[in-house]
C-alpha cells in the first residue's frame, strides 16, 4: 500500500470516527432536548391544570356567593310577600268582626262572656267593661245581668274584659288581645303556595 492510500486510508477512518462522534454527540444533545422537552411539557401541564383548579375554586366559591345572595333575597321576598298576605288576612278578618259585631250573634257572644265572667267570680266583686263602639248594648246588658257594666277608656275591638280585685285577676275576652294571639301563631307557609 502506498503512502497516498494509507493517508487515504487513515483519512476514511478519521471522518468516520469524527462522523460516529457527531453523530453520538447529536444523539445525545437530542436526547437531552427531548427529556428537557418533556419535562417542560409536564411542568406546563401542571402548572396549567394548578391555573385551571385555582379558577374552577374561584367560580365555585363566587357562584356560591351569588347563590346565597340570591337565596337571601329570595327569602326576604318571600318573607314580604307572607307578611302582605298576613296583613290582608287580618284585615279582611277585622273587617268581618265588625259585621259580626253589628248582627246579634254578637249580643248572644257578650251576653255568654259575661255570665262565665260573673260564674268565675263567684261571690266576689267584678267589674266588667265593654268596647266603647259597644256603647249601645250597655243598658240592655247591664239590666240583663243585673251589674254595672262600664265601658272601657280604651278600645279593644269588641268582646268583654271583667276585673276581679279579690283574686287579681283581669279576663280579658277582647277581640283585640285574640287577633294579637292569632298574629302571634299565624305562620304563611310559602312552600305549600
Amino acid at each position: 500500500m502506498t503512502i497516498e492510500e494509507k493517508l487515504q486510508h487513515f483519512k476514511e477512518a478519521c471522518v468516520a470516527d469524527a462522523m460516529a462522534a457527531a453523530e453520538k454527540i447529536l444523539s445525545d444533545y437530542k436526547n437531552a432536548l427531548d427529556k428537557d422537552f418533556a419535562d417542560y411539557q409536564s411542568s406546563e401541564q401542571k402548572l396549567a391544570d394548578m391555573e385551571v383548579k385555582t379558577e374552577t375554586t374561584r367560580i365555585d366559591k363566587e357562584t356560591n356567593k351569588e347563590l346565597a345572595l340570591e337565596q337571601i333575597k329570595l327569602k326576604m321576598e318571600l318573607s314580604k310577600k307572607a307578611a302582605e298576605l298576613k296583613d290582608k288576612i287580618f284585615a279582611q278578618l277585622e273587617a268581618k268582626l265588625a259585621a259580626y259585631q253589628s248582627s246579634p250573634a254578637y249580643e248572644a257572644l257578650l251576653d255568654s262572656q259575661i255570665d262565665k265572667a260573673l260564674k268565675f267570680a263567684g261571690n266576689d266583686e267584678v267589674k266588667i267593661y265593654i268596647d266603647p263602639n259597644d256603647e249601645a248594648l250597655i243598658n240592655k246588658l247591664s239590666a240583663k245581668h243585673g251589674i254595672d257594666i262600664a265601658i272601657s277608656k280604651y278600645p279593644f275591638h269588641g268582646g268583654i274584659r271583667a276585673v276581679i280585685p279579690a283574686k287579681n285577676i283581669l279576663i280579658d275576652n277582647s277581640f283585640e288581645k285574640k287577633i294579637a294571639e292569632a298574629k302571634d301563631k299565624f305562620d304563611v307557609d310559602m312552600e305549600v303556595l
